[in-house]
């Protein structure tokens, strides 16, 4: 009897490894990016969530007391220009924004600041007086350098507002436009500031 042999080869062959190997490439090089834009504006939302908080308890001070608060940048490492990408304490902000009742939730990514037509800070009021204030957020989520700004600006009855607190980094910074009107009373970013 005739023994028939097999001749097998198992495995893929080197063109087929690198045809592989490039289609991961070019997936890689497409998902990276989006994903850590889709993180970046994730770590966003604490500003936006945290400045309608502040908005909120500025406006219920006012209706008691007749009166803003103006608070500093906090945690103070705007003033420097060195905030991080990392997360950081929320006690001094806790501390700063305590008259108000505000409170972040846990560590945070921003800084924040009020000014006020009383207290500008480094900012200035123009012609609005009384009955409004501009609250920031500044963080360097990208690590570039370079912040990324969200304002929530209230202006008072002639539509006057104040601009931020920061002074550095090409600021101070007014409330973005919308068809040539001020954004006010609601969370706004500053596209010129940092767009990543």
């Amino acid at each position: 009897m005739k023994s028939i042999s097999v001749n097998r080869n198992d495995g893929f062959t080197l063109v087929e490894l690198m045809i592989v190997v490039a289609i991961i490439g070019v997936l890689a090089s497409v998902a990276i990016p989006s994903f850590v834009n889709y993180q970046l504006t994730s770590k966003r939302a604490e500003a936006f969530a945290n400045l309608s908080a502040i908005a909120k308890a500025q406006k219920a001070y006012f209706a008691e007391f007749s009166d803003f608060i103006a608070v500093e940048p906090e945690p103070w490492f705007t003033s420097a220009v060195a905030a991080t990408s990392t997360k950081r304490d929320s006690t001094p902000i806790s501390a700063a924004f305590n008259v108000l009742g505000f409170e972040p939730d846990g560590d945070v990514f921003f800084d924040y600041d009020t000014a006020t037509a009383s207290d500008p800070l480094n900012g200035s009021c123009g012609t609005c007086t009384e009955g409004c204030f501009t609250s920031t957020a500044y963080g360097d989520l990208d690590g570039d350098g370079l912040f990324s700004i969200l304002i929530y600006a209230h202006a008072d009855a002639a539509g006057e507002v104040c601009t931020t607190g920061l002074a550095g980094s090409s600021g101070p910074w007014l409330p973005p436009s919308n068809a040539g009107a001020r954004r006010t009373d609601e969370v706004a970013r500053v596209l010129s500031a940092d767009d990543f």
